[in-house]
């Protein structure tokens, strides 16, 4: 009966991965305009507001973005004190919010990425970590570039 169960539940976890948990690459499947979501129907998601409001120069994003980033989100749990699988559990975040429509302009301006990984972590951390950082931090480790409203913004 247990063989039986485990193969059950490796079956929907196959199906699931070919469904609504499949990962693309989103990074070598980039649009040259941010508004078109991925079957080619214009869009305005929120965090395209957000990226023409704030961001003046369209950087697209290259694969060292990511690790950079991935890096940063490394070192502030070290110095936190957090687990490294709130990191890792941001970055899944990270990696579907970029494969939406919503995710899009952040693929296509450096800024606007970077504020969605920092958002990713603090929601991480807000969900995980028995301890949780405030949005005022999260500004502050971008040394200013976002304020306290640009990250509960970006949450939602």
């Amino acid at each position: 009966m247990m063989n039986e169960e485990v193969i059950s539940q490796l079956e929907a976890m196959r199906r699931q991965e070919c469904g609504p948990y499949a990962c693309c690459d989103y990074l070598s499947q980039q649009r040259f305009d941010p508004t078109e979501c991925e079957f080619g129907t214009p869009t305005t998601p929120q965090s395209a507001t957000w990226s023409n409001k704030k961001s003046q120069q369209s950087t697209p994003l290259r694969p060292v973005s990511r690790r950079k980033m991935i890096e940063w989100c490394y070192q502030i749990v070290d110095i936190c004190g957090f687990d490294h699988e709130s990191v890792d559990i941001a970055v899944s975040y990270l990696d579907r919010f970029l494969m939406t429509k919503s995710g899009m302009p952040a693929l296509h301006d450096r800024k606007t990425y970077q504020l969605v990984a920092m958002t990713c972590l603090y929601v991480a951390i807000k969900l995980f970590e028995p301890e949780v950082i405030d949005p005022s931090i999260v500004s502050h480790l971008s040394r200013g570039a976002y304020t306290e409203e640009d990250v509960t913004d970006m949450e939602m």
